[in-house]
């Protein structure tokens, strides 16, 4: 008989004492939470949607710029509705008086309706080029005309009028944005670049100066001077602006007037929200592809460990 047979028949029973304190030591098995995908899925889901809901809401309420709403357009809107032989009368677009010594873009946006589209059109263009401005792009198709204009700030005014009386205004909203400040900024930029060019100049006419530093000094001077070339090139931009006046204008006839549904505010926060929601995915498509690579190599690693402990265990 060999050892492990004697071992299995005289097997050294544990007291009942012993084997009932063993069973009360046993260790409760905790239940496990399992975790639901499609859970997981429907909660970042719902919270994607609010958040593009909050901020489809807030960015349809906050208003970035001054608008300013014409009440002479309602007004022959709401006339025209009742009465239709005073159709004929057109509006008069309301101008809005930009601060002095100020330097300031003026954006103003209009639609008019007409009976002759393609004539209005012209007539439109002719407006711009009157007062020293120029059509910067027309998109015509039939009932209706989109153009936009360039006007000088000074002829705005005169010009949207002008504009207004093609037909009966419907709709305008002006904006200004003012650029003093910016163009201080720069302005200050531009005169430190000009010092700073000066003094490296001047620094580098020494016969004394070392071959090291005249080399370091011509690099510091190069990058100055293209610096000066963007700030000047910006500010030109700047003026620019502040001298010219943007004019959105739409020349529609009464069936394609009518045919452009107005978005409210409703309809605001839900274009916002689907553009919120559409840079959400943008987003989480990005992140899914830089961290895929990381993915998969957990994944092999787990794999790996997993193989390794069953071949340990069946050993």
């Amino acid at each position: 008989m060999s050892t492990v047979d004697l071992l299995r028949a005289h097997a050294p029973a544990a007291p009942e004492r012993l084997q009932q304190r063993v069973l009360t030591m046993r260790p409760v098995a905790r239940q496990r939470v399992r975790v639901r995908p499609l859970l997981v899925l429907a909660g970042a889901v719902t919270l994607a949607i609010g958040a593009a809901l909050v901020h489809g809401l807030t960015t349809s309420s906050k208003q970035t710029t001054h608008s300013f709403s014409s009440d002479a357009a309602s007004s022959t809107v709401a006339r025209a509705a009742k009465a239709p032989a005073l159709e004929s009368q057109p509006a008069h677009a309301a101008g809005v008086a930009p601060a002095p010594n100020r330097i300031q873009h003026e954006d103003a946006s209009i639609r008019v309706r007409v009976r002759d589209v393609g004539g209005a059109t012209n007539a439109a263009t002719r407006v711009a080029t009157r007062f020293g401005g120029y059509a910067q792009s027309v998109r015509y198709r039939t009932g209706i005309s989109y153009l936009e204009l360039r006007v000088p700030t000074a002829h705005v005014k005169q010009a949207l009028a002008q504009l207004a009386d093609l037909g009966v205004l419907t709709s305008q909203q002006i904006s200004i944005q003012d650029l003093t400040s910016t163009l201080e900024r720069q302005s200050a930029q531009i005169a430190q670049l000009r010092r700073r060019v000066a003094a490296l100049t001047v620094a580098l006419r020494n016969p004394a100066l070392p071959e090291a530093q005249r080399v370091l000094l011509q690099i510091k001077l190069a990058e100055s001077k293209r610096a000066l070339a963007q700030r000047l090139h910006g500010r030109k931009g700047t003026l620019t602006a502040g001298a010219t006046a943007r004019i959105s204008l739409v020349l529609a006839t009464q069936k394609e007037a009518a045919a452009v549904p107005h978005r409210g505010r409703v309809g605001r926060m839900l274009h916002s929200a689907v553009g919120f929601l559409a840079l959400e995915g943008i987003v989480l498509l990005f992140a899914l592809i830089v961290a895929s690579p990381f993915a998969i190599a957990l994944a092999l690693l787990w794999f790996w460990r997993r193989r390794a402990v069953d071949r340990l265990l069946m050993e």
